[in-house]
């Protein structure tokens, strides 16, 4: 995969939905080697809105970029309970840049304050990012799905809100180690 790199800088390429699909999918089958890519801009309107919604403590105009990482989509796609397909972490730029349910975590997430992003997507749909400020991005680290119409999954899936999955201080890398 050309468009992915094990550490993504400022100036790096976003990748098109076909290569995130692909990346998403490629991860799937094997999380190792570790990558980390850029899957899209935050906007403006975004920006200001998480500044708002975390009163102040996220300074969303230094945020660039919004990333996910190999561990993270293995991770949330891996966890029946998530209750996600493969193509809802295709969402994430979306939800992320139009979503006005933001919350700011309790919890932080390895030393990184946590927001939350909901929207209604054919179903209630959650994003978890770490907000690495000083790095100008976004880290989506994990997903939720409430319930989805026509789910293969089972319908008692996603009980729990997210923000309980928050408080696992487990790292991605001990987590796969367990699985």
């Amino acid at each position: 995969m050309a468009a992915g790199t094990s550490k993504p800088n400022s100036k790096s390429s976003v990748l098109t939905p076909g290569e995130l699909e692909e990346f998403i999918n490629e991860t799937i089958k094997n999380p190792k080697p570790y990558k980390r890519v850029i899957i899209g801009k935050l906007s403006n309107e975004a920006k200001k809105r998480i500044k708002a919604n975390s009163k102040g403590i996220v300074d969303g105009g230094k945020l660039i970029n919004i990333n996910i990482d190999s561990e993270s989509v293995y991770y949330a796609n891996s966890k029946f309970h998530h209750n996600l397909e493969p193509r809802d972490l295709l969402l994430a730029v979306e939800v992320i840049n139009t979503a006005t349910d933001i919350q700011l975590s309790d919890t932080k997430h390895q030393d990184n304050n946590v927001l939350i992003f909901r929207k209604d997507i054919d179903g209630e749909i959650t994003f978890l990012t770490e907000a690495r400020v000083k790095k100008g991005y976004l880290l989506v680290f994990d997903a939720w799905r409430q319930k989805k119409a026509h789910s293969r999954k089972r319908s008692d899936a996603a009980k729990n809100a997210p923000e309980s999955y928050v408080q696992d201080e487990l790292t991605h890398e001990q987590a796969l180690s367990k699985m």
